[in-house]
């Protein structure tokens, strides 16, 4: 789109291009609003005219590709209209003070007064971390901050990989007690709700967790007819504040789901689920869900009395692998999480109710374990006592574990942020260390993903958050963020959330493409 109007600082007055040789003023502070398309008609090319030599055009096209705004001086000498970038990223030797929101430095350098390792369960005093481009490229005590990068200051904080959890259903929300009264029964919330409103509430959701550190979800289904694809889009796409999404889609399973369903009514399943009660039926499923824009599968196993078989299961997988997609699966009883593990799958959803045997199949496997491990507040004393018996099972044997919440749920004065966070009573109850539990919540998440997350080093996404405590003292630090970066952007800063509509969207793909 070309630059059809300049907009000074000062007056508020809009100048056509047509008309700026009449302007009688000799500087003006004036901002670019448009794309890249404008910068052969802002650099001169007639060597007769004198330019600026610091004005970096590559690093200025950069960032009007990314929709900031940027400070110019005009100059109107003899009509000919002469700019100069006053940026500090792109003008050597400018402190990085002279940064701000608006202009943007490429490098962005964080002070941390201490850095998590969570490979290694260590504090790192001091340390200094360079992100470019949304990634990190160095971090330690004694790497160089380059001239005119922008600094943020965490040298009083606790800064760790942005948190992830493995197991969300952000267009779902049971609503007991609200006008439209679900009981607390997703089953009645699917009944009761369109998939529009549901996207509307998963816009909410999406924010509420991204605000609380969350910077990656794996969403697992019961979002209707893919809301949770319309919500990834909408976050990859710039559209709405939330965090990084793999979205499965529709969730695939044998006749009736999760339901019990009643003859006169049998449709009343779907959207919810995909049936499929064949090896062909399953690879049809899973084709569609990924044609529709799943990022992983979603399988429900057991919650029939018919179970799928290691081979109906290992289909799934093939089917999902062929194009890079992984696949998870509902699993609660023993024999449905021992043919899930067997058929390939890579994570066991909420894995209640698992034999040794079993756990160490899954070790073997390397099949990780996403318990969804409800506190008490939901799952009542007793029902929270046999997951705590089970977490600390699966850590003793060694079977890979990563945090995944199922929050699903309202409670009233809660965001659903805090809701997810309250899961941490679960693996304290459980005896956990405090390093392991921020593995689950960070690197070994990011791995049953598949995503580069969930670290702080050299070549990893800056997914970066913040805390006041060291969460390695005490894991409720992590309750309460101070600071979000993902892909690169703040967030939050000081406790405040910050987004504004970029000016830069896209519509992204819904399926992969073959290399």
């Amino acid at each position: 789109m070309p630059l059809d109007y300049l907009h000074t600082n000062r007056t508020g007055t809009d100048f056509p291009l047509e008309k700026i040789d009449s302007l009688t003023t000799t500087k003006k502070w004036v901002r670019i609003r448009h794309t890249v398309d404008i910068i052969p008609r802002l650099i001169p090319t007639n060597p007769d005219i004198p330019t600026n030599p610091d004005i970096d055009v590559k690093r200025l096209q950069h960032l009007i590709r990314r929709g900031e705004r940027i400070q110019f001086q005009l100059h109107l000498a003899s009509s000919l209209l002469i700019i100069t970038l006053f940026i500090a990223a792109a003008m050597p030797g400018l402190s990085s003070a002279q940064n701000s929101d608006e202009n943007p430095a490429l490098v962005t350098a964080i002070r941390a007064g201490h850095m998590i390792n969570v490979e290694t369960g260590e504090s790192l005093a001091n340390q200094i971390i360079l992100i470019e481009d949304g990634l990190i490229t160095a971090t330690g005590s004694n790497v160089q901050i380059p001239t005119g990068a922008e600094i943020i200051d965490l040298s009083d904080s606790y800064v760790l990989p942005g948190l992830i959890d493995a197991h969300t259903h952000l267009a779902m929300t049971e609503m007991p007690g609200a006008d439209i009264n679900d009981h607390g029964t997703y089953y009645y919330t699917t009944l009761l709700e369109p998939t529009a409103f549901r996207a509307i509430q998963g816009v909410a959701q999406a924010r509420s967790l991204l605000e609380s550190g969350f910077t990656w979800v794996r969403d697992v289904g019961n979002s209707a007819l893919y809301a949770d694809i319309a919500l990834r889009r909408g976050i990859e796409g710039g559209w709405i504040p939330g965090p990084n999404m793999i979205a499965s889609g529709i969730i695939i399973a044998p006749f009736g789901g999760q339901f019990q369903m009643q003859p006169e009514k049998p449709e009343l399943g779907n959207p919810e689920y995909i049936y499929a009660d064949t090896e062909d039926e399953i690879r049809l499923a899973v084709r569609k869900n990924i044609h529709f824009g799943a990022t992983v599968i979603k399988l429900v196993t057991d919650n029939q009395p018919y179970i799928y078989s290691i081979e109906d299961i290992a289909a799934a997988v093939d089917e999902a692998g062929d194009v890079g997609i992984r696949v998870a699966a509902h699993a609660s009883s023993d024999e449905g999480i021992r043919r899930a593990t067997l058929g390939g799958v890579v994570s066991i959803e909420h894995g209640t109710r698992p034999t040794d045997e079993t756990l160490r199949l899954m070790k073997e496997h390397g099949t990780v374990l996403v318990g969804t491990d409800f506190p008490a507040t939901r799952n009542g004393e007793s029902r929270h006592a046999a997951l705590v018996e089970r977490i600390r099972r699966a850590y003793d044997i060694g079977t890979p574990m990563a945090f995944g919440s199922d929050v699903e749920y309202y409670r009233e004065g809660w965001t659903r942020g805090e809701l997810t966070l309250e899961f941490l009573d679960s693996y304290t109850d459980a005896g956990l260390p405090n390093d392991y539990i921020l593995k689950m919540f960070t690197m070994f998440a990011a791995d049953v993903m598949g995503v580069n997350s969930g670290r702080l080093k050299a070549g990893v996404a800056a997914d970066i958050v913040a805390v006041d405590e060291n969460p390695l003292d005490d894991i409720n630090a992590i309750r309460a963020v101070h600071f979000v970066m993902k892909d690169g952007r703040v967030y939050k800063r000081d406790g405040h959330f910050e987004w504004s509509t970029p000016r830069v969207m896209n519509n992204p793909r819904r399926k992969p493409q073959r290399q």
